[in-house]
């Protein structure tokens, strides 16, 4: 009799041949797709490069608000002032000044950044910071910081007066007029080739150009004088003695007749 053992083992071998390779392959291949399945479902580079885009568009539009933002307080603050100089501190970077109406304006000046310009007379060009010295006029805009202005541009420009007054003297020999205003200042207006005169006629009203002889004492006269030189180097002792005497170049003069007050 023929053992059972002896028929199956054979079997079993033949069939543990052909089923181990088919199973390692099958196991094989499902951590194959285990394993795609999970690199699959990282993000993939575009999906990461979209992110960062999107990201650095806020970023980007962030900034843009804040320097607008930044700009409209800048404008907001800036302010022009003007004014005669009254001191310079090397120290401090600082300007002091005072303004027509006797206001003590500080200016804050930058050495790397704040520009200096020359103008008046269709005149503009950029001039070093030494030329503006204690008595020139300057306008000064910048930002307004802590009650004084951080200048971006200074001019050193021309400064006029404007007023009104009674001839006192006629000078025909040096050709200049003495003036007192209503204030009891005493001026004295030098006629130049450039001055421009005009007077009122006091029957039609009309203002007609004048020679210096039709000016007579009483009348009044509205001037226009220059009254801080253009250039401050150009200031000379005589100049500056003059200043202190009100003594000044008339731009423009209109004569008001004392006729047309006693009609």
């Amino acid at each position: 009799m023929i053992k059972i053992s002896n028929f199956i083992m054979p079997i079993f071998k033949g069939f543990t041949i052909i089923i181990f390779p088919l199973l390692l392959i099958w196991l094989t291949s499902f951590s194959m797709q285990v394993l795609a399945q999970s690199i699959t479902g990282n993000p993939i580079p575009e999906e990461i490069t979209a992110t960062r885009s999107s990201e650095e568009k806020e970023i980007e539009t962030l900034k843009e608000k804040i320097a607008t933002k930044v700009a409209e307080l800048r404008a907001k603050n800036l302010k022009a002032v003007s004014g005669t100089v009254e001191n310079i501190d090397d120290r401090s970077k600082s300007i002091n000044i005072r303004s027509e109406n006797g206001e003590d304006i500080k200016i804050n000046v930058d050495p790397d950044l704040t520009k200096y310009y020359q103008i008046g007379q269709n005149l503009k060009k950029e001039i070093a910071a030494e030329k503006v010295k204690t008595g020139a006029y300057i306008l000064a805009t910048g930002v307004i910081s802590e009650k004084a202005v951080d200048a971006n541009f200074i001019y050193l420009d021309e400064a006029y007066f404007v007023a009104t007054g009674k001839i006192t003297d006629v000078n025909s020999d040096d050709y200049y007029l003495n003036v007192i205003t209503s204030d009891k200042e005493n001026y004295i207006l030098d006629i130049e080739k450039t001055t421009k005169q005009s007077m009122m006629n006091p029957k039609t009203l009309a203002i007609e150009s004048v020679g210096f002889s039709k000016i007579k004492e009483g009348d009044t006269t509205h001037f226009v004088v220059k009254k801080i030189a253009l250039d401050a180097d150009s200031q000379s002792e005589e100049n500056a003695e003059a200043t202190k005497l009100n003594r000044f170049s008339a731009v423009r003069i209109l004569i008001i007749p004392q006729e047309y007050f006693i009609k």
